[in-house]
C-alpha cells in the first residue's frame, strides 16, 4: 500500500519542521521565563538576603506561645507589617540559632562569625583578618545558595549572581555567599558594573526585542496551526507525541509573551556613586530591579543580596536617622529612643524586601504559577540582637514555598534549633532528598521539623 509521502508525520520531519522556531529561540539574548521545553516544570529559585546588626525582637516576632500558629501579623509586628500582604506565603521561625558559630574556640568576633555562618552552617576559619575577640578567615564550607547552584538540572546563563549596597569594611563582613572553604562570592555593590556583566551580550534594543518575539510568536502560530490540519491523517500514537509537542510550543509561545513586559534590557539613569551613602536607597532599588530582572527572565535561578556589610556603619537620614546602624544597635534595652531608630531602619528593609516579593509574584512562570510560588526568600541576619551579639533566636523570614514544598503561612517556635538543620530542610525542599546534614555536622541533627 502506497504512503502519501507529503503527509507522512516522522519525527525527523516534524523537527525539519521546527528550524525556524529552532533559529528563533536561539537568538543572542536570555531566555524569558524558564528553560525552554521544560512545559509545566518552572525552575526552583533561591534568594538569601542579609541585613546586619540583630533585630528589636519586640517588634519582630509575634506574641503567639504555641509552636506552630497562623502567622498573624498584629501589632506587635511592626517590622515585619509591610509584608503583611504575602503572610500566607511565609514562615517566621524563632529559636532557630547559629549554632554553628557558638563558643570561643572558633576563630573571629560575632559580626565577622555571622555572615560567615548564615548560609553555610559553618563558621570562620584561622586567618589573618582583624576584628574584636581576635583574627579570623573565610567561612569553611559551602554556602546553601551555591550547592543548589552546583546540583540544579537547570542550565542558566549564570549559576548565581550576587548583589548588595554599599557593602564596605574589611574581609569577612563582606561575604554570606561561599563556593566552598576560603572561597567567597564577592557581592557587586555597583549596580552600573552588574548591568554591564548581565547585559552584555544583549546587544538589542528595547524595539529589536519587542519585534524579535513579536516574530517568534508567529512562527510558533503557524506552526501549532499547520500541524493541527494535518492531525486528521496520524496515527492515535502520532496524535499524543503531536499533542506534547504542541503543549510545548504553547507553554514557549505564552513564556515569550510575558517576556515582552519584563525581560528587555533596561534603561540605567545617569550614574551616581555607590558609595555615597545617601545614595543607599537609590541604589537598593536599582540593585533589586535588576536582580528581579535576572531571576524572572531565567538569566539566574539563585541571587544572595547584602543590604551592607556585616556591622553595617550606615546612616539613613531618609527616614530620619542620623545616627550609625551598628553604635545604636549597641544601646541597652531601656533606651526607648534608639530602639525605635533601630525599628524604622528594619521597617526600611522590610519593605524593601517586600518590594522583592512584589516583583516575584507579579512575574509568570511557564505553568502559568508565580515566579514565587517557585521560590524561596531567605531573610536573615548575622545576630540575634545587637546589643547582646547572641546567635540565638535568629530573625528568619521564608517566603515563597517553593513550588508548594514547604507549608507556609505560619510562625513556628523552636527550642534552641541549629540553623543547620533549616539548611537542610531548604536543600531538602528543592528536591535533594539525599541531604541529611549542612554545614556543621557535629551540630546538625536533620531537617528542621514541621516544615513541611
Amino acid at each position: 500500500m502506497s504512503t502519501d509521502s507529503r503527509t507522512k508525520f516522522t519525527r525527523r520531519r516534524l523537527l525539519g519542521g521546527l528550524g525556524g522556531l529552532t533559529v528563533a529561540l536561539t537568538a543572542p539574548l536570555w531566555k524569558p521565563a524558564t528553560t525552554f521545553g521544560a512545559a509545566g516544570k518552572p525552575a526552583k529559585r533561591f534568594i538569601g538576603v542579609f541585613s546586619a546588626n540583630g533585630t528589636i525582637q519586640s517588634a519582630f516576632f509575634p506574641n503567639a506561645t504555641g509552636a506552630d500558629n497562623p502567622l498573624t501579623l498584629g501589632p506587635e509586628c511592626r517590622i515585619l507589617a509591610p509584608m503583611a500582604a504575602y503572610k500566607s506565603k511565609m514562615l517566621v521561625l524563632r529559636g532557630v540559632d547559629m549554632t554553628s558559630t557558638f563558643g570561643s574556640n572558633h576563630p573571629g568576633g560575632p559580626h565577622m562569625k555571622g555572615p560567615g555562618g548564615m548560609l553555610t552552617g559553618g563558621t570562620l576559619l584561622a586567618g589573618p583578618f582583624t576584628g574584636s575577640e581576635g583574627p579570623a578567615g573565610y567561612a569553611n564550607s559551602i554556602s546553601i545558595d551555591q550547592f543548589i547552584a552546583n546540583r540544579q538540572a537547570a542550565a542558566t546563563k549564570f549559576p548565581s549572581l550576587e548583589f548588595g549596597v554599599r557593602i564596605i569594611g574589611q574581609e569577612p563582613l563582606r561575604y554570606i555567599s561561599y563556593r566552598g572553604a576560603s572561597m567567597p562570592n564577592t557581592a557587586v555593590d555597583d549596580p552600573w558594573q552588574i548591568f554591564s556583566r548581565i547585559f552584555a551580550t544583549a546587544g538589542m534594543s528595547n524595539a529589536q526585542l519587542a519585534r524579535l518575539v513579536a516574530d517568534r510568536k508567529s512562527v510558533l502560530d503557524f506552526l501549532a496551526d499547520d500541524l493541527t490540519r494535518l492531525e486528521a491523517r496520524f496515527t492515535a500514537g502520532d496524535r499524543a507525541r503531536l499533542d506534547a509537542h504542541l503543549t510545548g510550543i504553547r507553554s514557549i509561545e505564552q513564556q515569550l509573551t510575558a517576556g515582552t513586559q519584563s525581560c528587555a534590557t533596561p534603561t540605567m539613569p545617569a550614574r551616581i556613586d555607590p558609595a555615597a551613602m545617601a545614595n543607599f536607597p537609590t541604589i537598593a532599588k536599582l540593585q533589586m530591579d535588576l536582580m528581579l530582572l535576572a531571576l524572572t527572565c531565567g538569566m539566574t535561578n539563585i541571587a544572595t543580596f547584602m543590604f551592607a556589610n556585616s556591622d553595617s556603619w550606615q546612616y539613613y537620614p531618609w527616614i530620619g536617622v542620623n545616627e550609625e546602624h551598628h553604635t545604636m544597635s549597641h544601646a541597652p534595652d531601656s533606651d526607648m529612643v534608639t530602639a525605635e531608630k533601630l525599628v524604622k531602619i528594619n521597617i526600611w528593609t522590610s519593605q524593601q524586601i517586600t518590594y522583592m516579593l512584589d516583583g516575584l509574584a507579579k512575574a509568570l512562570d511557564t505553568d502559568g504559577s508565580s515566579v514565587l510560588d517557585n521560590s524561596l526568600l531567605l531573610w536573615g541576619n548575622e545576630l540575634g540582637k545587637g546589643n547582646s551579639h547572641t546567635y540565638k533566636d535568629i530573625p528568619w523570614v521564608l517566603a515563597g514555598g517553593v513550588g508548594g514544598q514547604l507549608r507556609m503561612g505560619r510562625y513556628l517556635q523552636y527550642q534552641s534549633q541549629p540553623h543547620n538543620n533549616m539548611l537542610v530542610s531548604i536543600a531538602q525542599a528543592f528536591g535533594f532528598s539525599d541531604v541529611k546534614t549542612f554545614g556543621d555536622a557535629s551540630v546538625c541533627t536533620g531537617p528542621l521539623s514541621n516544615l513541611t
